[in-house]
């Protein structure tokens, strides 16, 4: 199978190839890497480069469940550098930059509040890992000397709400704040307002409020990258729609990079 690899996956610049056309790779093998502000980028399958060029790099291979390499890094904040983690809510900053921040003992808010109407992947992902969810929160927590974890979620997610409540007391810094079912409460500012009570202009940060605020699936690819030594190489997505005359939901859950929308489309409609 052929896997796209596009080399701007996030804010910033595009990454640097770090493999040539023939090169053997595996799964977590680096692909790409950041000369500025950006990511590393890494193979979700085992090949061959096939392609190489100023946008995207093109490997041909076969996709590996749980094998894969394992990056190299100890300390927690290098962990999430090394793994190429960036923003999984949609704005793809990196995260390592987020992170290395000292609020002081201010809040780390996850953002848990799946903006969207049709999306389903965070609230699954949560009936599915809470305990893996909530120790990457943690993590992030430890990074950037937050002294209180928020975990903001629409108050209609009830199930969703009560899993996470099972693990909460293993937790003590941390709390759920629920939200109202508008749209776009996943916006942060809208986070802060919601969680905090505290107005940002439309130009400040989080920090401005002592917050960081970061996104349901990101805190989980933390965890992996610091448990696990896992590096992104898959993402959880939603792909919905009137398709062949159905209008249907569906969840993908760890889908390889470079994977396209199409190739989703078709597993489920053909």
């Amino acid at each position: 199978m052929k896997r796209i690899f596009l080399l701007k996956q996030h804010i910033g610049a595009p990454d640097t190839a770090a493999v040539a056309v023939g090169d053997e790779v595996k799964v977590g093998t680096l692909l790409a890497y950041p000369e500025k502000l950006g990511a590393n980028i890494f193979s979700s399958v085992e090949g061959k480069v096939t392609e190489v060029s100023d946008s995207q790099i093109v490997v041909d291979g076969e996709e590996k469940e749980e094998d894969f390499v394992k990056i190299q890094a100890e300390n927690p904040l290098d962990c999430v550098k090394a793994a190429g983690i960036v923003g999984m809510g949609g704005a793809g900053f990196p995260t390592n930059v987020k992170l290395n921040i000292d609020l002081k003992g201010g809040y780390l808010l996850v953002n848990a509040a799946e903006c969207e109407p049709v999306l389903a992947h965070n609230m699954l992902q949560i009936m599915q890992q809470p305990e893996k969810t909530l120790r990457g929160a943690d993590y992030c927590a430890k990074m950037v000397n937050a002294s209180k974890v928020i975990i903001a979620i629409k108050a209609k997610h009830k199930e969703e709400i009560e899993k996470l409540k099972q693990f909460l007391p293993k937790f003590p810094s941390f709390s759920l704040h629920l939200l109202p079912d508008l749209y776009p409460m996943g916006e942060e500012r809208a986070v802060v307002r919601e969680a905090l009570g505290k107005l940002l202009p439309p130009t400040a940060l989080p920090s401005e409020a002592d917050a960081v605020v970061i996104n349901v699936e990101t805190v989980l690819r933390v965890a992996e990258a610091i448990e696990d030594h896992r590096p992104v190489i898959t993402k959880n997505l939603t792909v919905a729609g009137k398709l062949k005359g159905e209008k249907k939901v569906h969840v993908f859950m760890d889908v390889p990079i470079g994977t396209t929308v199409g190739e989703l489309i078709e597993s489920r409609w053909n």
